[in-house]
Parts: C-alpha cells; sequence; structure tokens
C-alpha cells in the first residue's frame, strides 16, 4: 500500500512541524493583539484628546461669558441691579448651560449695616452679610466683598446670597481683599446637582486714594459659578471602559480635591494594561487637573480581526488534525502489520498456539534462567499416534478441527508460565521452565496421559485420538535447547515404538 511522505515522517520532525505551526498561530495571534492594541490606543489617544479639547472649550465659553458679563457691567455709567439681571438673563439665553451669574460688591467694614439696611430696601427679603465675626473684629479696617446679586437665583444656591468672598472662610478664602489679581477662580463649592466653584472677574478700577490705602482693590466682581458636571458631555460620560476624574488643586499641601468623577459601566473588560492620561488646563483654570483613563471593554474590538484569527485558528487546528490523524492511521496500520508478521513469525496460524521459533526463544531463556538459579527445565514432546488416518478418513478439515481442540486442551490443562507449543503437523512440545520435583512431572504426565481419555468431537464424527511424548530434562540429559528436544522426540519415538510392539503382540497373541 502506497504511503504519502506525511504518514512516514518521524516523530521528530512531526513534533517540529507541529511547533512550528504553534509558533505561526502565536506569531499571528500576537501581530493581531499588537495591532489593536495600537489601535485601540490611537483610538484613545484621540478620543481624549476631544475630551479635553472640549472641555477647554467649555471652560473658554465659560470665561468669556464671564467677561461679557463684566465689560456689560462696566460699560454701564451707573450701575444697577435691574440691568446686571438683564445682562445675565441676556448671556443665559445664548449659553443655557451656564449655570448662575453673581456679583459681588465691595463694602467698607465701617458700612457694613448702612449697606445691608440699604440691599434690604432694595429688595423684598432682607438682606444680611454672611461673614464670621471673628474675621470682622481682627480685621476692622479690611473691606467687605459680599454676593449681591443671583441671576437666577437657584434655590438651591440661595445661600451664597450675601456670603463675603473677602473673609478667609469664604470659597475665595479673602482673595478679594488686599492686591488681587482682576480674575481667578475660587475653592470647590457645593452647588445644587453636585461640586462646582466660582470663577471672577473685576469690573472696574475705580479707586478711592482718600479712603483706602492699599491700591489694587475693585469696587465690583463678577462672578460665574460653574457646575463641573456641565463640563462633560453625555458622549464622554457614556464611553464604555472609559472613567473621568476632574479635581481641584487647591494648594500643594492640601490634597485634591474630587469635582466630577464617572465611573465605567460593569461590563466585560479586555485583559490588558489601562491607559490613562493626565492634563492640566492653563489660565484661570490652571488648578483644575482632568485625569481621563480607559480599559477598553469588548465592544472596542474589531471584530473583522477577531474574526480572521479565529478563521485562521480553526484552518490551523483543521490542518494538524488531518495530519494527526493521517499519522496515527498510518503508524496504527504499520503497528497491525508488524504485529501480523510478529504472530506469522511466533504463533502457529491454525491454533494459535508459539511455534519452533517462539519455543525457542522461550526454551533458551529458561536455560539461561535455569543456569543462573541451579534449577530444572523440563521438555515434554508429544506426538500423534495414526494422525494420518484422520486426515485420510476424514479429511483436513476434520484434521484441523481435532489439532485445534487438542491445541486447548493442552493449554487448559497447562499453567500461565508453561509454553505449549505446535512445532510441526501433529507434533507439539511442552515447556515447563520451574518446576518444583519428580512429583510435579508426573502430574505433567498424568494430564498429558488423562488428556486423551475423552473423545474429541468434530461436528457429528467422534474421534478417538491417543498421543506418544517423551521427557528430556535440563541440565541431566542436555545442556542446550536442540539436545533438549532431540532427546524428548527420540524418547517419545521409543515410547510410540514400544507401544506398538505391545499391540501387535497382543494382536498376534
Amino acid at each position: 500500500m502506497e504511503r504519502a511522505l506525511v504518514d512516514l515522517m518521524p516523530r521528530s520532525q512531526l513534533i517540529s512541524y507541529i511547533c512550528i505551526w504553534l509558533a505561526a498561530f502565536v506569531l499571528m495571534a500576537g501581530s493581531i493583539i499588537a495591532l489593536e492594541y495600537d489601535r485601540l490606543e490611537s483610538h484613545f489617544d484621540t478620543f481624549s484628546q476631544n475630551i479635553i479639547t472640549k472641555v477647554e472649550q467649555q471652560l473658554r465659553e465659560q470665561q468669556l461669558a464671564l467677561e461679557s458679563f463684566a465689560h456689560g457691567l462696566s460699560s454701564q455709567s451707573e450701575y444697577s441691579y435691574i440691568q446686571a439681571q438683564n445682562i445675565a438673563q441676556s448671556l443665559l439665553q445664548h449659553s443655557p448651560d451656564l449655570y448662575m451669574f453673581a456679583v459681588a460688591s465691595r463694602v467698607e467694614s465701617g458700612q457694613r449695616e448702612e449697606f445691608e439696611q440699604q440691599m434690604s430696601r432694595s429688595q423684598s427679603r432682607g438682606f444680611r452679610i454672611q461673614t464670621p465675626t471673628s474675621s470682622t473684629t481682627d480685621n476692622s479696617t479690611q473691606s467687605l466683598y459680599p454676593i449681591v446679586l443671583l441671576v437666577p437665583e437657584r434655590p438651591e444656591a440661595r445661600s451664597l446670597l450675601g456670603l463675603d468672598l473677602a473673609s478667609e472662610s469664604s470659597a475665595l478664602s479673602g482673595r478679594l481683599s488686599g492686591i488681587v489679581a482682576p480674575s481667578g477662580m475660587s475653592k470647590p463649592i457645593l452647588l445644587g446637582n453636585g461640586p462646582g466653584y466660582l470663577i471672577y472677574h473685576a469690573i472696574d478700577r475705580q479707586l478711592d486714594h482718600q479712603g483706602h490705602k492699599m491700591p489694587g482693590q475693585f469696587s465690583r466682581y463678577a462672578l460665574l459659578a460653574v457646575s463641573a458636571e456641565t463640563l462633560f458631555a453625555p458622549w464622554m460620560i457614556d464611553e464604555p471602559g472609559l472613567s473621568l476624574h476632574l479635581d481641584n488643586l487647591t494648594s500643594a499641601d492640601s490634597p485634591p480635591v474630587i469635582l466630577f468623577e464617572s465611573q465605567p459601566q460593569q461590563e466585560f473588560a479586555l485583559p490588558i494594561p489601562s491607559m490613562s492620561r493626565n492634563h492640566q488646563f492653563a489660565g484661570t483654570s490652571s488648578n483644575l487637573v482632568l485625569n481621563i483613563q480607559y480599559q477598553p471593554r469588548w465592544q472596542a474590538l474589531d471584530l473583522w480581526q477577531l474574526t480572521g484569527l479565529l478563521v485562521g485558528l480553526c484552518l490551523l487546528m483543521l490542518q494538524v488534525g488531518w495530519v494527526l490523524r493521517r499519522v496515527w492511521r498510518t503508524r496504527q496500520y504499520l503497528f497491525e502489520q508488524q504485529q501480523s508478521l510478529y504472530n506469522k513469525a511466533h504463533f502457529d496460524h491454525l491454533t494459535g498456539l508459539p511455534n519452533t521459533n517462539l519455543l525457542l526463544d522461550r526454551l533458551e531463556q529458561a536455560i539461561r534462567s535455569a543456569q543462573r538459579t541451579s534449577s530444572q527445565v523440563a521438555v515434554f514432546f508429544l506426538d500423534l499416534d495414526d494422525f494420518k488416518q484422520v486426515n485420510d478418513a476424514w479429511g483436513h478439515d476434520v484434521g484441523d478441527q481435532l489439532l485445534i481442540q487438542i491445541a486447548v486442551r493442552l493449554r487448559d490443562s497447562m499453567r500461565s508460565e508453561d509454553t505449549v507449543a505446535r512445532i510441526h503437523g501433529d507434533e507439539f512440545v511442552i515447556l515447563i521452565p520451574i518446576f518444583s520435583g519428580e512429583h510435579q512431572l508426573n502430574k505433567v504426565r498424568g494430564k498429558l496421559e488423562t488428556l486423551f481419555e475423552r473423545p474429541f468431537k468434530v461436528g457429528d464424527i467422534v474421534l478417538q485420538q491417543s498421543g506418544s511424548f517423551g521427557l528430556a530434562i535440563f541440565p541431566e540429559d542436555a545442556d542446550d535447547a536442540e539436545g533438549l528436544l532431540g532427546l524428548a522426540d527420540r524418547q517419545m519415538y521409543l515410547r510410540k515404538q514400544n507401544r506398538s510392539e505391545q499391540c501387535n503382540a497382543i494382536k498376534t497373541a
């Protein structure tokens, strides 16, 4: 049967091919994973840059809105709360995402009560400057900057009205007192929909040199309350695997305060390192630091690349399975052929008993073992009497069935360590590699004699068969295999001849 080269390749070559296949798959999978990770990194860089750009745009718009509010108030010949409300409402119509405008007016410390009464008369409800007593007592000459206007006046943020921003305990920590910058940002504050902060801008530089010794103080400040949540659009928060952290660095000594935090949805995350990016904003919002972390989810994978990887894996596994199956089937076929050749060379094809080759091999092994242990080996040579008459009378098929039944009886009557062999035609040899003494040999003799007492039945034919046997013992009778078999054969022949002479004498008498 002709076989392909792949069927008969050596095991080492087959293993090398499998290793090459596995290396190719690992290389292909690693390349796809590396490309996919680079694609995800590029996607994260683009997405994070879009977020930063969008937040910076929001911050600039808020700063521009605050400056527009401040310039609109400074352009008025005389400050009016009604005009301030109108300007703020106009800006809110153009930018509805803005949270709330406010105005802080400078009040000298000695004019506090008069200012509170004036504000109470101009408003439908009472007005009180909210500042700690200790701050007023310790700094009796310090000006106050209470918030006098909120547009719109949100219920959740109404507590800001009257808050003195010049006090150390306020959101601005007294930044409006003394020599200050015309614009800046406050500490984090709590608004109605979450954390936020205030940004401020000076309205004018009208200085009263007679009443104030400190230059740089402004009469009024325009303020804008910023809700940190409004800086982020829904598409930023809903991105799978993306988490945002907006921190306010109030000072180098204190830990950052979280203004906004979004957690990714609980979904299947890919087992790859997370990606992160930090960005600190410039200008007025220099205290804000945005941290973006991205742990990709399965939705972010390129399904076409995954499909290609799976298809390649399936094709590779099919090829490996096909080669292994062919190699296994060929090796199985060769093993069966070798087993068949071994059986033909060492076993009799009719009875299944060991033949001469296997008998000689086992006999030589038994002799070598007996030489080492100083023990004995017995060989019985059995030949059937007048077996040729059975073939002549009933045919070779009946003779073959008779030989098979005799072989079965011989095999069943001997021990497992003994060897029953058919060496030629109707000749059998029984090898006893180990025996304890003469009584065991007599027991074997008795088995051989009683083996032919029961008749044999082949189909409807009943046959009465007998046999003659001879015995040779190592090392008493011979010291090699050929000598033992030859002597046992002669002993068998002499016994058969004596039995024949006795039968003839009985017939003659």
